[in-house]
């Protein structure tokens, strides 16, 4: 499982890195068109466009970040809970989760194979829209699978936030 799990990180920080990059793209055109338009009233064609090529090309480093832990983690309920009851429920949480990813990786497959037979292209650049519905699509699946190994990899380490006790033996708050 281990080796699983570091396969999973090295992908996501690859996935990530490309993120960082499309992330870099789109504020450096951005900041470019906005200097343009204001000084010299050029502004860049296609800016918005790219920008949202962009934004669709960051949706894999989700996997990095739910691999790495570097997600946001507010247990202030669940922590309180007994250990059993916290893995039920995070398994809760991580199979609705990957749920959600699945559908939403369906629905991008289904609406690249609709791009395509459209031949649906973006107005300004006509660049063909159907591969940023690929890459989302591929992601959600990827993240949906990733999810489900951070799952198993919890249930099998029993990771779970242990109450502290008080030093009469009560729980603490």
């Amino acid at each position: 499982m281990t080796k699983l799990i570091n396969a999973f990180k090295k992908i996501g920080t690859a996935l990530s890195v490309i993120s960082i990059v499309a992330l870099l793209i789109m504020v450096c055109l951005t900041i470019a068109d906005v200097f343009l338009r204001t000084f010299f009233k050029a502004p860049i064609p296609g800016t918005v466009e790219i920008a949202r090529m962009m934004m669709v090309t960051m949706t894999p480093c989700f996997t990095a970040v739910l691999m790495r832990n570097m997600h946001v983690d507010v247990g202030l309920l669940v922590d309180k809970f007994k250990p059993n009851a916290q893995l039920a429920f995070a398994a809760f949480g991580h199979v609705l989760s990957a749920i959600v990813c699945v559908l939403m990786c369906y629905q991008g497959f289904m609406d690249m194979a609709k791009k395509m037979s459209q031949h649906q292209v973006y107005t300004m650049l006509k660049i063909p829209t159907w591969p940023f519905y690929m890459i989302f699509a591929i992601a959600m699946g990827f993240f949906a699978v990733a999810i489900v190994v951070k799952l198993i990899d919890k249930i099998i380490r029993k990771d779970v936030v242990v109450p502290e006790e008080k030093e009469d033996g009560e729980v603490s708050a």
